[in-house]
């Protein structure tokens, strides 16, 4: 395996060959190894950054991933940095760059020079910005090429740098400008919700942007008539663009994601002891939901169907009435197990499986939503009294109050789940209206299931998908587009993937043309209405599944982003979605005449 070596020469005609990329050892070892290397000032500015860092961490109290995390990002960043460390050093030894040169190891690139008798051959004179890793296979390093290029050229036009500054002010200065009301719920909407929120808008729209126009204005200036000279499949030349933005994304990420994770944890020790530990409890962790099963209503609706059909068998005729009595037998069974008249109660059986030993001793929190229907849209307090636990043990017994519509969070204790596993959950309607839960998100049961620390990397990776899909959308555009245009179409998809209410209303109303303002659906069938039910409903289905990975409202709930969620995310987001899009544009990107007038 050949690196690339640049060659040092000092006025005795003395040479030294520094490797360029990346320094393990330094990126292990960070000070130690520059002192080991008589780099005496670095090596102590960088323990001053170390001790700094650690010193912060433990005045916010922050748990060990953040310790870990600050290592990894300050080890990777020496590690970049070694070669440039070490001519540093030689530089300070009287030594001046001469060439760069492509050899097995030091010792071979000083041999090619000294067989040209010194002097460099002109393709070794130009110093070598960007090279691509020797670990990346010969048939791809096309493809990294061009990623490193598209690297260079944000840089080139300040837009890293600038980004950075904007990520960063809205990372530091949203939560000064924007004053919570010293409540753990408060705080999170601050630090977590809106600032995570405008992370990955201005991510989104650089992508959007910066995917536009690196393959627009390199077809434009006749830049990509150049690179397509080369032997470098298109296709390689396509994915490298995207590769080169989603290296960009991920330092955005891991950069603006460190700050704020260290922020929310100092910050977090200027709320309240109580508000504190509400934050632990219920933010800073990442917890589990379990249901009660779905229960099976086709036995019953059998039953009531059979007696309906005895009883009105001439008032029921044709196949669609049969469908809307079944339906309507259904929807009032389903309707009777939400419904809790007042002075009566309703139970929940929720089923903990193999977690239940795992989690009988931990914590345990309801998340409880209801309707009341004479009260719909009041914050008026409702009044519950509710009996937790199982029949083999003494139930928790409490009562509290809360309004409706919105999902409210209380803690229920630990050690009481049934010897089978089953948490009973009664609940006592004690006011003088009745209440209804709803089957989907009624009443779950929460319980932490593993640190935020891990959750919110796992957060950051599904919007780096997010940002993945966004960067193929705005290249298949500019695959065949001007920059102007490429940008406005891209911004046009977003539009409609940020339209699902609209979709869901075509769907529902079956139709957009004829529509009965009666009962909100259209009086008759056309082809014009059959045809936008199935592209609408298609195009919510693919969006629903896009955007149903939605990590700022799990960590702003302290809800549990599982490994299994983020590569579904990236499956579906970047693979079924990206991939689309990746497809289609290299087709086009393949297929264009680049010398053609525009």
């Amino acid at each position: 395996m050949t690196h690339y070596f640049e060659i040092f020469e000092n006025e005795a005609r003395d040479r030294t060959a520094l490797r360029r990329g990346f320094y393990w050892l330094a990126a292990l070892l960070d000070w130690v190894w520059m002192f080991f290397h008589g780099l005496w000032v670095e090596g102590v500015i960088t323990a001053g950054v170390n001790a700094l860092g650690i010193f912060l961490l433990q005045m916010a109290k922050a748990p060990w991933t953040a310790y870990l995390l600050f290592q990894v990002v300050l080890g990777v960043g020496v590690g970049f940095a070694g070669r440039r460390l070490k001519q540093l050093k030689v530089e300070r030894r009287g030594y001046a760059y001469r060439c760069t040169i492509e050899a097995r190891d030091g010792a071979g690139a000083l041999a090619k020079l000294a067989a040209v008798g010194g002097q460099p051959l002109p393709e070794w004179r130009a110093r070598r910005m960007f090279v691509v890793p020797d670990f990346i296979p010969r048939r791809l390093r096309g493809l990294a090429a061009v990623a490193l290029l598209t690297l260079k050229a944000a840089f080139r036009f300040r837009l890293v740098v600038v980004l950075l500054l904007l990520l960063l002010a809205v990372v530091i200065a949203l939560p000064l400008i924007l004053k919570h009301d010293g409540s753990a719920q408060g705080f999170t909407q601050i630090l977590i919700t809106y600032t995570l929120t405008s992370i990955t808008a201005l991510l989104g729209f650089a992508t959007v942007w910066l995917a536009c126009g690196t393959l627009a204005r390199d077809v434009e200036d006749a830049t990509m008539q150049v690179v397509c000279t080369k032997p470098i499949p298109r296709w390689q030349v396509w994915l490298g663009k995207w590769t080169g933005i989603m290296l960009l994304n991920l330092a955005f990420l891991a950069v603006t994601g460190t700050t704020l994770y260290v922020l929310l944890y100092w910050k977090a020790a200027g709320l309240s002891p109580a508000e504190q530990r509400i934050l632990r409890e219920e933010v800073l962790v990442a917890r589990g939901a379990l249901r009660e099963p779905p229960m099976d209503y086709e036995k019953e609706v059998e039953e009531y169907y059979q007696k309906r059909l005895k009883e009105n068998a001439e008032s029921i005729t044709g196949t669609k009435d049969l469908k809307f009595l079944r339906d309507q037998i259904r929807e009032g069974l389903k309707a009777g197990e939400q419904y809790v008249p007042p002075g009566k109660y309703r139970i929940w059986r929720i089923p903990f499986g193999s977690l239940a030993s795992s989690v009988r001793n931990e914590p345990l929190q309801l998340r409880v939503k209801f309707y009341s229907p004479d009260a719909a849209g009041s914050s008026t307090p409702h009044r519950f009294e509710w009996n937790v636990g199982s029949e083999n043990r003494r139930p928790y017994t409490f009562a509290n109050s809360f309004a409706p519509e919105s999902p409210t969070t209380f803690p229920i204790g630990t050690n009481l789940l049934a010897d089978d596993g089953v948490l009973a959950v009664m609940v006592f309607n004690l006011n003088d209206r009745p209440v209804l839960f709803p089957l989907e998100d009624g009443l779950e049961v929460l319980y932490p299931e593993s640190g935020f620390g891990s959750n919110f990397i796992r957060g950051l990776l599904i919007i780096a998908a997010w940002l993945g899909l966004l960067g193929a959308v705005g290249l298949f555009a500019a695959s065949k587009l001007q920059f102007s245009v490429a940008a406005f179409v891209s911004l046009g998809i977003l539009i409609v993937g940020l339209s699902t209410g609209t979709l869901k209303q075509v769907v529902e109303q079956q139709g957009i043309v004829g529509i009965d303002s009666e009962t909100g659906v259209v009086a008759a069938q056309t082809f014009v209405n059959r045809a936008a039910v199935a592209v609408y409903g298609t195009a919510k289905q693919v969006i629903d599944l896009i955007t149903g990975y939605d990590p700022v409202d799990a960590l702003s709930t302290g809800r549990n982003i599982s490994w299994s969620r983020v590569a579904q995310a990236l499956a579906l987001v970047v693979g079924v979605a990206g991939g689309f899009f990746a497809a289609c544009g290299i087709w086009i990107f393949t297929r264009r005449e680049l010398a053609a007038p525009i």
